[in-house]
């Protein structure tokens, strides 16, 4: 079906050129947020992109990662998650959204939460997708699709302890439960890391994920000199569905303007 590159922009400005240089996605943040990992963009960012031929992402997610080291990160307080529910309205009621573009949104919230079922035993350490919160925030997004991101890869790691892949259930239980929360699809490294580093986990993930419908784009530190490489170890032009990569492709992280070069090569390494 061919592998497709959804580049994340930090501000509308970076968009058109994305797509003119090969972006067949648009992941929207806020200008300046990269170091963060992507924040939710403003109103005038969406009026930059609104007119653009391929689909377009909006990224919701109100802050950062916590400064104290000990907290979890997409572990949200009760205000936070009101922001999110209310940016959602915000952009829908713009009436910019294209609905037969593909145009969505981006989110993801965990919960530390102690749970028992029939793969697992109750452990503080854990997390666990916000089933509640992630179903309210999916309602209030339709009919536009909507997109858990890298929040994922703390749940596939959360039970990696060096022991066999194959042992390993968190992955599946958080993937079940984005499938029962109505996802369309999942921003995953295949755990903490660079995807490169995480391709057996990635490959399961794949596998299961198109048994549920649900549509897998793989990121993390994906570059030039690895496109290839991830490509081919995960078979992607072989799979029955359409399959995206996600590549920021930046030139300098400080001006977040995407790298021409990097874009022409990666698009290269995929065909």
């Amino acid at each position: 079906m061919g592998i497709g590159l959804e580049i994340p922009v930090f501000g509308g400005t970076a968009a058109s050129k994305a797509v003119e240089l090969g972006a067949s996605r648009i992941e929207l943040n806020a200008k300046g947020s990269y170091s963060d990992g992507g924040l939710t963009p403003s109103l005038e960012d969406l009026e930059r992109v609104a007119q653009l031929p391929v689909p377009v992402r909006i990224m919701i997610r109100p802050r950062g990662p916590p400064s104290e080291k000990d907290m979890r990160d997409f572990v949200y307080s009760d205000e936070e998650f009101g922001q999110m529910e209310a940016d959602i309205q915000k952009f829908k009621e713009t009436g910019l959204l294209n609905e037969g573009r593909g145009d969505g949104f981006v989110f993801g919230i965990l919960k530390e939460d102690s749970q028992r079922n029939d793969k697992c035993w109750v452990d503080e350490d854990r997390c666990w997708v916000d089933m509640d919160r992630c179903v309210r925030l999916v309602e209030a997004a339709r009919p536009f699709k909507v997109v858990f991101h890298r929040a994922f890869d703390e749940i596939v790691s959360c039970d990696d302890d060096g022991s066999d892949i194959d042992a390993r259930y968190a992955w599946e239980t958080g993937l079940n439960h984005l499938a029962i929360c109505g996802f369309d699809a999942i921003l995953t490294s295949g755990g903490i890391g660079h995807a490169v580093n995480n391709v057996v986990m990635l490959d399961k993930i794949i596998t299961k994920a198109e048994t549920r419908g649900i549509e897998i784009i793989v990121g993390g530190g994906i570059r030039k000199h690895n496109a290839r490489e991830i490509s081919q170890r995960l078979n992607l032009n072989e799979k029955e569905q359409s399959t995206f990569v996600h590549s920021a492709c930046l030139s300098n992280t400080e001006m977040e303007d995407v790298d021409a070069d990097e874009i022409a090569n990666i698009l290269s390494q995929l065909r």
